[in-house]
């Protein structure tokens, strides 16, 4: 979508340019927003941040600040942006400074599990840059039904799908998935 487009659109109706933006852009922002605080934020406040994203986009337009061309790129930056400041908010503390001699470093033992911790992280990032791949609307549904355990009917209404035919790309998107995980030599993912 061109920020003319856009435009032309406002002129109409602020409420239109606005749905026709969140139409468009919604699953590249959840995508966005979702990578980045998967890992420390719950399910609510990943969709508060992801609302948060277009209220900024909304309020820019709104200024008639915005240039020329497509606005997919800015549409990332304020995602990636808003993401990273909730990220940092949530993960924001104070830590202990503690002083440790060369003796008792030294008896300090890693957990068992580190090698594990380590290599489920690793095969995580994999998985999601699989899934990543798949192209849009298969990988927001493989993220929805399997990340966020929605129903057939909840991700139809997020990417303008019948139930049907969602179970249908699903099922089609995860035999993709699984070509690319098995040419990486990944037989399962016991995640």
């Amino acid at each position: 979508m061109t920020n003319e487009e856009l435009q032309n659109a406002a002129r109409e109706s602020k409420e239109k340019a606005q749905r026709i933006i969140f139409d468009e852009y919604f699953s590249y922002v959840y995508t966005i927003v979702f990578s980045r605080l998967r890992g420390c934020a719950s399910r609510e406040d990943i969709e508060e941040c992801v609302g948060d994203v277009f209220s900024d986009i909304y309020i820019y337009y709104e200024e008639n600040k915005a240039g020329s061309g497509d606005i997919s790129g800015f549409v990332g930056t304020v995602a990636r942006r808003k993401a990273i400041s909730v990220f940092n908010r949530l993960t924001r503390h104070t830590v202990a400074k503690v002083s440790v001699d060369s003796d008792e470093a030294a008896a300090i033992e890693a957990p068992d599990n580190t090698v594990e911790t380590v290599e489920r992280k690793e095969l995580r990032t994999t998985l999601l840059k699989c899934i990543e791949r798949l192209g849009e609307p298969d990988s927001t549904i493989i993220m929805q039904k399997y990340f966020f355990m929605r129903s057939s009917k909840e991700i139809g209404e997020l990417v303008s799908m019948t139930p049907e035919n969602v179970r249908v790309r699903s099922g089609r998107a995860l035999d993709k998935l699984r070509k690319q995980l098995e040419t990486l030599g990944i037989k399962e993912c016991n995640i």
